[in-house]
C-alpha cells in the first residue's frame, strides 16, 4: 500500500483499543496473558521471532469471541458451562477472518485441559501453545488476586497444564520477576518493542484491518456486510470519478474502520426491529466519538478523516461536528454517500432491503436538499446497477463465511462436549 504507515503495532493497538470498549477487562486480560506466554516461549527457546509474533498476537485475543458484559463476568471467573462458546466463536473467527489461521485452533481449546488433548489428536504444537495461553489464562487471575505465582507440577497441576508448560513458566518467572513486570506496566513496553519489528507484508496488514472490521459487523447477521458493501461502493465511485490509487487507498482503509466504534454499541440497539427512542439514537451516535477516539493517532489524519466523518453532511446538519461542504474533501463525500448506500440497500432489523427506485429517490433528494455532494450523487445513479453488483460480488464470500461459521459453531460445540 502507498505511504499508508501501516505497522503491527499501529494495527494492534488499533485492535485493542476497540475491545477496551466493550470491556477494559477483556483489554488489560487479554495483555497480560500475552505477556505470559511470550515469557514462557522465550523460556522454551523453540519459537522464532515471527511465531512469538504471531502467537502474542492470537494469546491477546484469545478471548475476542467474547462480546457481552456478563459473558466476560463469567469468563474471568471460570464459573459457566459455556467456558467453550467464546472459545470455539473465537477460533472459528481467526480461522476464517484472520491472517492467522494456522494457530486459531490454539484458542479452541485454551480451556481445554491438558489431560484430554489426546482425545482431540491435537497438533504437538499446537496443543503447547494452547496449554500455554490457558496456565497463562489462569496465572493472570491468580495474579490479580496476589496469590504465590510459583506452580508445582503435582498431579492437579499437571492434569491442568502438562509438566511442560509449568515447568517453562516457572523457568520464565524465575528469570523475570512476572508479577512485578505486569504490576509496573513494565510488560507492555516489553510486548510493544517485540512487536516494532514485524516483518509483515502490505497484504497481510490489510488482512489484520479486515479482521478488525469484521469483528465490529459479526456481531450481528443485519450488519454482516455492511462494512464490505460500504468499501465496494466506495472503490467503485473513487475510480468513476477517476481518484488516484493513494487516495483510493486510504478510502478503502477510513471505509473498513468507518464503523469500528459499533463495537460498543449494546446489540440491543443494533438489532432492534423498531424505531429507536431518542435516547437510543444518541447512544447509537455515540460510536462516531468512539470510533475517532480509537482511531486517533494510530492512522493517517485523512483515514482518519474519512471513517470519523461519514455522518457529516454538505449543510452543517451531520454529525459529530457538524462540518459543511468546504471543510470536507472529495474523499469525505465519498464514503458518506456509499455509507448511506450501503444501509439503504442492505437488509436491517429494523427493515427489508430497499429497491433501487426507492434509493435512487432518497439518494435524490438527499442531493437537492444540499446534504451530499452533486457529483459522487449523480455518477452514484447512472452506474447504479454495475455499482451494486460489485457490491453483490464483494459481499457474497463474507455472508458465506458468515452462515459457516453459525453452522460450525453447533458442531464443534456437539462434538466438544461429546468427548469431554
Amino acid at each position: 500500500m502507498i505511504g499508508l504507515n501501516l505497522t503491527l503495532r499501529r494495527v494492534m493497538s488499533i485492535m485493542l483499543r476497540a475491545l477496551d470498549h466493550i470491556d477494559v477487562r477483556l483489554v488489560d486480560h487479554g495483555h497480560r496473558v500475552a505477556y505470559i506466554v511470550y515469557k514462557m516461549m522465550q523460556a522454551s527457546g523453540a519459537y522464532s521471532l515471527r511465531e512469538m509474533q504471531e502467537i502474542v498476537i492470537v494469546s491477546a485475543l484469545h478471548d475476542i469471541g467474547a462480546y457481552k458484559t456478563e459473558e466476560i463476568d463469567n469468563m474471568l471467573r471460570f464459573e459457566t458451562d459455556d467456558v467453550f462458546d467464546h472459545s470455539i466463536y473465537g477460533y472459528l473467527f481467526l480461522k476464517y477472518m484472520s491472517p492467522l489461521n494456522k494457530w486459531a485452533e490454539a484458542v479452541l481449546y485454551h480451556h481445554l485441559n491438558y489431560s484430554h488433548h489426546n482425545k482431540f489428536k491435537l497438533d504437538s504444537k499446537i496443543s503447547e501453545i494452547a496449554v500455554m495461553i490457558h496456565l497463562a489464562d489462569q496465572m493472570d487471575v491468580v495474579l490479580q488476586k496476589k496469590e504465590p505465582s510459583e506452580l508445582s507440577d503435582d498431579e492437579s497441576w499437571g492434569h491442568r497444564y502438562g509438566k511442560t508448560a509449568i515447568s517453562f513458566f516457572n523457568r520464565a518467572n524465575r528469570q523475570v520477576d512476572i508479577e512485578e513486570q505486569i504490576k509496573s506496566g513494565a510488560y507492555l513496553n516489553e510486548l510493544n518493542e517485540m512487536l516494532k519489528d514485524g516483518d509483515f507484508d502490505s497484504e497481510t496488514m490489510m488482512e489484520f484491518i479486515h479482521m478488525i472490521a469484521y469483528s465490529i459487523d459479526f456481531r450481528s447477521e443485519t450488519t454482516v456486510t455492511h462494512v464490505v458493501s460500504t468499501v465496494s461502493i466506495s472503490l467503485e465511485l473513487g475510480r468513476l470519478l477517476g481518484l488516484e490509487e493513494e487516495d483510493l487507498e486510504k478510502i478503502e482503509l477510513g471505509a473498513y474502520l468507518h464503523d469500528i466504534g459499533k463495537i460498543a454499541t449494546p446489540l440491543e440497539i443494533l438489532e432492534k426491529p423498531g424505531g429507536l427512542t431518542q435516547e437510543e439514537m444518541r447512544i447509537m451516535r455515540e460510536h462516531i466519538e468512539i470510533t475517532g477516539d480509537i482511531l486517533k493517532g494510530r492512522v493517517q489524519d485523512e483515514i482518519y478523516q474519512v471513517a470519523y466523518r461519514h455522518h457529516e453532511k454538505l449543510d452543517g446538519r451531520g454529525y459529530p461536528l457538524k462540518l459543511k461542504a468546504d471543510q470536507l474533501t472529495l474523499n469525505d463525500r465519498i464514503v458518506a454517500v456509499s455509507d448511506m448506500m450501503s444501509a439503504l440497500a442492505g437488509k436491517r432489523s429494523y427493515k427489508e432491503s430497499f429497491s433501487k427506485e426507492v434509493v435512487i429517490d432518497i439518494l435524490q433528494r438527499q442531493l437537492d436538499s444540499g446534504k451530499l455532494d452533486r457529483s459522487v450523487i449523480e455518477t452514484a445513479i447512472a452506474n447504479y446497477d454495475f455499482i451494486m453488483e460489485c457490491c453483490r460480488t464483494n459481499t457474497l464470500r463474507i455472508t458465506e463465511i458468515y452462515h459457516k461459521i453459525k453452522s460450525e459453531f453447533k458442531i464443534i460445540k456437539m462434538e466438544m462436549l461429546r468427548l469431554i
